[in-house]
C-alpha cells in the first residue's frame, strides 16, 4: 500500500513594499521612450585598446579603465558629428531640438545603497575633451569609492531620493528635461556611457533617458576573422541606442562607425 502523501503546504508570496529611495527613483524610468530609440550592434577588436591601456600604465602607472576609453572615444565622434550630440528638451508643446556644445559625458556608476538595489548614480565627467585617459580613469574611480562629503554630485542624488517627500524628489529629478540649463548642469551633454561588463555580461541593450547611449559588455577572448583568417584575440561588444527623431539611421551609422574606428586604433586616436 503506498504511503499517503500529506497535503501540499501552500506558500505564500512576500509583498516586499519598496522605500522612499526606490520609489524617487523609479521616476526616472518614465522619462524613457522606447519607441523613439533604435540600437546598433557591433564586436570590436580591442587588441590597440589594451595596447593602449599597458603603455600608458607604463608610463604614468595606472592603467586606463574601458570606460575612460569609451568616453575619450565618444568625446572625439561627439565633435566630429555634432549632429549627435543634440536633445529634444522643453514643456509638452514647447519641445525643441537642442544643440549641445559641451564635452560633458555622463556614465553610470553603481553605488552600494542598502534596501536600494536599483540605485545608479549617472556621474558626469566635465570637460572631457580636455582631459587625458589617466585623469577621466580617477574621475571614475573617486565616483565609485567617494562618500557623500567627497563627492557633491552623490550628495545632492542621494538627499534627493532620501531626505524629500517621493512626489517633490520625483519632480526635481525630472526638471532637467523641461530646462536645457539644468540638463547640461545635471546630465552633461546628449551622451550617457553604461556597462554591465565586470558582471561578465556580453551585449546589453537597455533604453536610458539621455537621447545617445553607448554601451560595452565584457572584453574577453573571443573567436574573430582577422585578413580572412580565424584568431583569438580579445574583443569587445559595442552598442548604441538613439534617438531616431534626432538622428536617422545613416547619420547614427556614420557616428556608430567613426567610434568602433576610434576604438580599434585607440593606440593612435586616443594617445
Amino acid at each position: 500500500m503506498p504511503p499517503v502523501e500529506s497535503p501540499r503546504r501552500q506558500k505564500i508570496p512576500e509583498i516586499i513594499r519598496p522605500n522612499r529611495i526606490a520609489c524617487a527613483f523609479w521616476s526616472l524610468n518614465q522619462e524613457m521612450t522606447p519607441a523613439h530609440k533604435v540600437n546598433f550592434v557591433r564586436e570590436i577588436d580591442a587588441t590597440a585598446m589594451d595596447r593602449l591601456r599597458q603603455e600608458t600604465h607604463n608610463g604614468e602607472g595606472l592603467k586606463p579603465s574601458y570606460t575612460a576609453l569609451i568616453v575619450k572615444a565618444a568625446t572625439i565622434a561627439l565633435k566630429e558629428y555634432p549632429y549627435a550630440n543634440r536633445a529634444i528638451l522643453g514643456p509638452p508643446f514647447f519641445r525643441r531640438i537642442v544643440q549641445f556644445n559641451n564635452m560633458d559625458i555622463t556614465v553610470a556608476i553603481e553605488r552600494n545603497v542598502p534596501q536600494a538595489e536599483s540605485v545608479v548614480l549617472a556621474d558626469t565627467i566635465l570637460d572631457t575633451d580636455r582631459k587625458s585617459l589617466v585623469q577621466i580613469t580617477r574621475e571614475l574611480q573617486h565616483s565609485l569609492t567617494a562618500d557623500a562629503e567627497q563627492h557633491p554630485r552623490w550628495k545632492l542624488f542621494f538627499t534627493l531620493l532620501s531626505k524629500m517627500p517621493v512626489f517633490l524628489s520625483r519632480w526635481v529629478i525630472r526638471a532637467p528635461r523641461y530646462l536645457p540649463n539644468e540638463w547640461v548642469k545635471h546630465r552633461g551633454n546628449a551622451c550617457f556611457v553604461n556597462s554591465p561588463a565586470k558582471y561578465g555580461i556580453d551585449f546589453v541593450i537597455a533604453d536610458m533617458i539621455w537621447p545617445l547611449t553607448v554601451m560595452f559588455g565584457w572584453v574577453k577572448e573571443r573567436p574573430i576573422a582577422i585578413d580572412g583568417k580565424v584568431e583569438v584575440r580579445k574583443t569587445m561588444p559595442l552598442s548604441i541606442i538613439f534617438d531616431r527623431r534626432i538622428m536617422a539611421g545613416a547619420p547614427a551609422a556614420r557616428f556608430f562607425n567613426r567610434l568602433a574606428e576610434i576604438l580599434e586604433n585607440a593606440d593612435c586616436e586616443l594617445r
